[in-house]
């Protein structure tokens, strides 16, 4: 994957990754072809090759890209409880539900999970006390499993179809019920 700061590089990133996910609205991911790709853009294929390996790491830039975008909105807000977490987790990941949402149903959710906890176990998402926990081992196993719990969540949330769909907001109180934490 192209990690330089050329600006037409750059530009032709964000071209082809746009493309890829108008073509996803409407076409499964292993049917889309890298020509397809580039037919929309109007780049060459060999720009694609110089960009990305493959359609997958368009799929990992992506995700890299809206967890990056979490993490630095996530350092703006004091993060007490996991009432707190919840809350920002949820209200933040529902503007993305659709493109994960194509993702889920093409048969990345591994790939959604694995991102959702490499970030927010990386920058100590997860942060405050957690009651009965003493040590960093068990700090990593408890982080883990919020995590896990939440990811969990939130894949559920978004393959839901049923009336009436709950909101960001339910969600959270959902987790501050079940975890009996204060909101």
């Amino acid at each position: 994957m192209y990690i330089g700061n050329n600006p037409s590089a750059l530009r032709s990133r964000e071209e082809i990754v746009q493309a890829f996910l108008r073509l996803l609205e409407h076409t499964s991911l292993e049917k889309i072809s890298i020509k397809q790709i580039m037919d929309a853009t109007d780049l060459s294929r060999q720009t694609f090759y110089q960009i990305f390996d493959s359609k997958e790491e368009i799929l990992e830039y992506y995700l890299d890209d809206v967890f990056g975008r979490f993490i630095t909105g996530a350092k703006q807000y004091t993060i007490t409880n996991l009432c707190d977490a919840a809350k920002l987790f949820f209200s933040f990941f529902d503007q993305y539900k659709a493109t994960l949402q194509l993702f889920i149903q093409n048969g990345k959710s591994c790939v959604v999970q694995r991102k959702c906890r490499e970030f927010l176990q990386k920058d100590r998402y997860i942060h405050y006390e957690l009651q009965g926990v003493s040590n960093e081992q068990e700090k990593a196993f408890a982080a883990t499993f919020v995590i896990s719990g939440m990811v969990g969540m939130l894949e559920q949330w978004i393959r839901e179809d049923q009336s009436p769909v709950m909101d960001a907001d339910d969600l959270a109180l959902l987790v501050c019920h079940i975890t009996n934490s204060k909101s």
